[in-house]
This record gives structure tokens, C-alpha cells and sequence, in this order.
């Protein structure tokens, strides 16, 4: 499918007629900058015509910035006709704009069908909990937008541990004197825990015959196991 390409002026435009209208309009997301909030492809927000608390630290907004771009992020401080906008994915970067030019005010993020409402409890960690340091927000940052690779990085480094690592272990229980039965004590690396497997007289063997047997051979002589201890 052919995509059509509509310049910024008139696509906003036609949207601030409808939010003009009080009607809300619902708008995908490109960009990084209001990471890990509101992802870029999947994510769309719904702008809302305007309030009188809408202009307020905290809140996000599209704006049209002194550079004349159109931006939707989160205020971060209102110094009495300018606003300073930041998004939550941006380290250090700001931008500046008049009151004037704050359009609309973003009042609740789809993700996958699902909506998050300002005020909500998502909407409102989102908003508080949100580092301000920027070696801090660099941290969580880098994790969040490179958590497919780590966890990738994970599962293959568990799967090298699980093939390299330690058979079963077993070790034999001295038998009593009076007699010839004896236990069998199983560590299966696979459960991380020990079995107790007993055995009748006549499978006695002795301890140097059994050492190097896995949990595969134990299985083969068909001992029972019973609880774990």
C-alpha cells in the first residue's frame, strides 16, 4: 500500500480544527523522545482541547516550539508566558515555546488497543517517578531500549550454563553392619534437590561402583524415588 507523505502544516492543521471543534483526535507516534511512556510504530495519543490546568509542569502537550517544529512532550517548568517542554526520553535536550503556542494537551495513550487515562495509576508513575538526573535517566534508558538484546544476551548465557554444567551426583550411604540395604542419594542439578532412592539386597554393590553415575543410569536400574529430604 502507497503511503501519502502530508507536510506537517497541514496535517496539524486539520487537527487543530477538530480539537477546535472539541472534538479529540487520536495520532500515531514517531520518535524516541518520550521513551519508555510512549513508544514510536505502536503507540498513538489522543489530544484534547485545552483547559485552564492543561499549561502545567507535568503535563504533556503538543506544542509548537520557537523553532516551529510540533513537538508532544512533557512540560517540565512554566516561567510565566514561556513554557520549557522535555521529553522523557530526552537526556539533555529542551525545548522553549510561548504559552500561545501550546495547542493541545494530551489526555490519554493507546498502546495496542489499550488506553491509559491521565490520572490513572500507569499515567500518574509515568509522571512522577520519572528520573530527573540525566546519568540516571541515560541508565534506565539504555536498559529499557536495549532489553530485547540483554535478554537475548541472558537466554543464551543460561543455555551455555545449563549444557556445561554438573551431572547428577551421587553418593552412597554407608550400610549397617547387620545388614546389606543401603540408600542411594540422588542430586538432580535439573530440580536442585536430593532424592532418597532405596535399594533391595540384592542390587548391592560397592561405593566405587557407583561413583560417576548420573541421574540417566539411576533411572535405568529402577530404583524408586521417595519424598525429597
Amino acid at each position: 500500500m502507497e503511503s501519502l507523505i502530508v507536510p506537517n502544516e497541514v496535517f496539524f492543521s486539520h487537527i487543530l480544527e477538530e480539537i477546535e471543534a472539541r472534538r479529540a483526535v487520536r495520532i500515531p507516534v514517531k520518535g524516541n523522545s518520550m521513551l519508555p511512556f510512549i513508544r514510536p510504530l505502536t503507540d498513538q495519543v489522543e489530544l484534547s482541547e485545552l483547559t485552564g490546568q492543561s499549561v502545567t509542569k507535568g503535563n504533556i502537550v503538543l506544542a509548537r516550539t520557537n523553532g516551529s517544529n510540533y513537538v508532544v512532550h512533557r512540560i517540565e517548568k512554566v516561567e510565566g508566558e514561556v513554557v520549557t517542554l522535555r521529553g522523557d526520553g530526552n537526556l539533555s535536550v529542551r525545548e522553549r515555546c510561548d504559552k500561545g503556542n501550546v495547542v493541545a494537551e494530551v489526555t490519554a495513550v493507546y498502546k495496542k488497543g489499550r488506553k491509559i487515562s491521565k490520572g490513572s495509576l500507569e499515567w500518574n508513575l509515568a509522571r512522577d517517578c520519572w528520573f530527573t538526573s540525566p546519568l540516571l535517566r541515560r541508565f534506565y534508558l539504555g536498559i529499557s531500549r536495549n532489553m530485547k538484546k540483554i535478554f537475548f544476551l541472558f537466554t543464551v548465557l543460561a543455555f551455555l550454563a545449563a549444557c556445561s554444567g554438573p551431572k547428577g551426583m551421587v553418593k552412597i550411604e554407608p550400610p549397617q553392619e547387620d545388614s546389606v540395604e543401603y540408600e542411594l542419594i540422588v542430586f538432580d542439578p535439573g530440580f536442585e534437590t536430593w532424592y532418597t532412592l532405596q535399594n533391595s539386597p540384592a542390587r548391592y554393590r560397592s561405593q566405587e561402583y557407583y561413583e560417576g553415575w548420573n541421574q540417566q543410569y539411576v533411572s535405568e536400574w529402577n530404583y524408586l524415588a521417595t519424598q525429597p529430604r
